[in-house]
C-alpha cells in the first residue's frame, strides 16, 4: 500500500510539473460581460414523428458523425483496456504473480500503436521514419516475448494460480456491454481496406457466381487478395441488406464510367458480417475458457478482456485503425479458430473449423501440425481431426477451383496463388510497404525476408525460422493438454502476424484469444496459492 501511495503522489507531482509549464502564459483581457439570451422554442412533436425524424437524422452524415462520437476513440480504448485489466485480472494481493506480467505484455502493443497511422503522411521525413522503426522494433520484440513465454509455459506451467477479481454476474454484464460497444464501433465506423475489398469481391461472387481470383475487374488487386470463405461469408449479409442487389448486370469488366456505372455493395453488409464473427468469437471464448478452467466466471472474464482489448476496439488513428472491428480480416479468422478450440472435444468438428479458418485467413493452415500433434497420443482423435480437416479443406479447395478463372497469361493455380499469397508479399504491392518492421529495410532485415531460392518468400530465412517454430510447437503440443494447445496455437498465430511485411505484428486478434486462454484461463483452476509444480502438472493433464 505504501508503494501504491508513493506512486500516486509521484504521478501527481509529475502532472503538476508538466502543467506548471504554463505559468508564463499571458492573462486574457476581459472585453465584455454578457448574459445569454434564450429564445422561444416550438412545441414538442408527437413521439412517432419524433422517432421517425430522429432515425432519418441519424442516417445523415451529421448523424453518423454524432454516432461516431458515441464510441470511444483510441485514447478511450486504451483507458478501457487498462481499467478492465485492473478490475478483472490483476492480482493485487500478490504483485509478483507472473500473470500480472503476462497482462502487461499483452497490453503493451496497444500502447505502442497509439496514433501510429499519423506517421504515414510524414514517413518521408527521416526523424519520423526513425521513430516508426523504433515502434515496430518494440512491437516485434514484445511479440517475440509472447512467443517465447507461450512456448515456455506450454513446456513448464507456472505454479502460480490466477483468479478473476469479479463475480460471474458482473463479468457477464461487462462482456455484454463491451460486446455492444464492439458492435457499435463496427456500425458507425467505415470499414477499412479489408472490409471494403472483401465486400466488393463478395458482390462479384454473388452476381457472377465466381470468386475474384481471375476476375477481369479484380484480379491482381487487393479485392482478390483474401480467403474464399471470407468472400462467401459476406454474401448472406449482402442478400439481407440488398435482397435484389445494387447492379442490374455485372459484366466481366464494367466500364466504370458515369454513363455506365457499377455500384459498390452496401458497407453495412461487411459491418454485419464482422459483428457476426465477433459474436462467434465471444461464444467460443466463454465456452473454451469455461472448459479449460472448469469455472463459468473465468469464461466470462476471458471474453470481457478480449472485447475490451485495443485489438478489438481499435487503436492507431482517429478515423482509421490498424486492427479491430473495422477489419473483418482480423476478426473472422480469429473467431473461426477460437470456435475450433471450443470444439476440441469433438476432433472432427475442430478439424473442419480449422480448415474453414484457413479458407478465411490462410494462416490457420500453419496450425495444422500443432493441432495434429495435440492428438498424437489419441489415435482415434487424430484420425477424426485429420478427416474433418481434409474433408472441409477439399470442399473449400474444390469450390475455389471451380469458382475461379485463370488470369491472362497464367494458369488457374498460378492465378489463385498470385492473387492471394503473392499479393501480400509482391514487391510491387504490399511487399514494398515502408510501414512495418521489414519496411524497405536492407541489412539483416532485408536478408531475412529475401528468398534464398527462387522467388517465393516461403524460401526466405524468416519463413525457415517460422517453420522451425511450428516444428517446436508441434513437439510441445504432443503433451495433449488444453493449455498447451492454446499456447502453441497462439505462438504460431503471433509468428504468422510478424511475417506480414506491410502490417507487421498488427494482426494481434489472431493470437490474443489463445494467449488469454493459455496464460490466464488454464491457470484458474481452484488450487492453493502455494501449489507446487507437481500439482500444476496434475492440473495440466488432458
Amino acid at each position: 500500500m505504501r508503494r501504491l501511495i508513493a506512486g500516486i503522489v509521484g504521478l501527481v507531482i509529475v502532472l503538476v510539473w508538466l502543467g506548471y509549464g504554463n505559468r508564463s502564459e499571458p492573462p486574457e483581457a476581459l472585453l465584455e460581460v454578457y448574459s445569454p439570451v434564450i429564445s422561444a422554442v416550438p412545441d414538442s412533436a408527437p413521439f412517432g414523428a419524433a422517432a421517425s425524424e430522429m432515425r432519418d437524422t441519424l442516417l445523415t452524415s451529421r448523424g453518423q458523425q454524432f454516432l461516431r462520437r458515441v464510441v470511444p476513440d483510441q485514447a478511450g480504448v486504451l483507458w478501457i483496456a487498462l481499467i478492465l485489466a485492473l478490475a478483472i485480472a490483476v492480482d493485487f494481493n500478490r504483485p509478483r504473480n507472473p500473470h500480472n506480467l503476462d497482462l502487461a505484455l499483452l497490453l503493451a502493443p496497444g500502447v505502442l500503436f497509439f496514433d501510429v497511422l499519423e506517421f504515414i503522411p510524414v514517413i518521408q521525413r527521416p526523424l519520423y521514419r526513425a521513430v516508426l522503426d523504433a515502434v515496430f522494433a518494440l512491437v516485434f520484440a514484445v511479440t517475440c516475448a509472447w512467443i517465447v513465454r507461450a512456448l515456455w509455459r506450454s513446456w513448464k506451467p507456472t505454479p502460480w494460480s490466477w483468479q478473476p477479481n469479479l463475480p460471474v454476474s458482473a463479468l457477464a454484464t461487462l462482456t455484454a456491454v463491451l460486446l455492444a460497444c464492439n458492435a457499435t464501433s463496427a456500425l458507425v465506423r467505415a470499414p477499412d481496406d479489408a472490409g471494403y475489398f472483401v465486400n466488393l469481391g463478395a458482390q462479384r461472387l454473388r452476381e457472377r457466381g465466381r470468386l475474384p481470383y481471375g476476375d477481369p475487374l479484380l484480379t491482381g488487386t487487393p479485392a482478390a487478395a483474401y480467403g474464399p470463405v471470407l468472400y462467401a461469408a459476406h454474401v448472406p449479409f449482402q442478400v439481407l441488406v440488398a435482397p435484389r442487389g445494387v447492379n442490374e448486370r455485372s459484366p466481366a469488366k464494367p466500364a466504370l464510367t458515369p454513363e455506365a456505372p457499377y455500384y459498390l455493395p452496401p458497407a453495412l453488409a461487411t459491418r454485419l458480417c464482422t459483428i457476426f464473427f465477433q459474436l462467434v468469437a465471444v461464444v467460443a471464448l466463454v465456452a473454451g475458457a469455461t472448459r479449460v478452467s472448469g469455472r463459468r466466471d473465468v469464461g466470462w472474464a476471458i471474453a470481457a478482456l478480449y472485447c475490451a482489448s485495443p485489438y478489438i476496439l481499435g487503436v492507431g488513428g482517429t478515423e482509421f485503425f490498424i486492427g479491430g472491428m473495422t477489419f473483418v480480416s482480423h476478426i473472422a479468422p480469429a473467431a473461426i479458430t477460437l470456435a475450433a478450440y471450443a470444439l476440441a472435444p469433438s476432433p472432427a468438428w475442430a478439424g473442419a473449423l480449422l480448415a474453414t479458418g484457413a479458407g478465411a485467413g490462410f494462416y490457420p493452415a500453419f496450425m495444422f501440425p500443432v493441432w495434429a500433434a495435440h492428438w498424437w497420443k489419441n489415435w482415434n482423435g487424430l484420425r477424426r481431426f485429420v478427416a474433418g480437416f481434409a474433408i472441409a479443406g477439399l470442399l473449400i479447395a474444390g469450390a475455389t477451383w471451380i469458382a475461379s478463372r485463370p488470369a491472362e497469361g497464367k494458369s488457374r493455380l498460378a492465378t489463385i496463388l498470385g492473387d492471394t499469397l503473392g499479393h501480400h508479399t509482391d514487391p510491387s504491392g504490399y511487399g514494398s510497404s515502408p510501414f512495418g518492421f521489414w519496411a524497405q529495410h536492407g541489412g539483416i532485415r532485408g536478408w531475412m525476408i529475401a528468398p534464398l531460392v527462387g522467388a517465393s518468400t516461403l524460401a526466405s530465412p524468416a519463413y525457415l525460422v517460422f517453420f522451425a517454430l511450428i516444428a517446436a510447437s508441434a513437439f510441445i503440443a504432443r503433451r495433449g493438454a488444453d493449455r498447451t494447445l492454446a499456447l502453441t496455437t497462439g505462438a504460431v498465430a503471433a509468428a504468422a502476424s510478424l511475417l506480414k511485411i506491410h502490417p507487421t505484428g498488427t494482426y494481434i486478434a489472431w493470437c490474443y484469444g489463445f494467449l488469454l486462454l493459455g496464460l490466464l484461463a488454464a491457470d484458474a483452476r481452484a488450487r492453493d496459492e502455494t501449489a507446487g509444480p507437481a500439482e500444476v502438472e496434475a492440473n495440466d493433464r488432458p
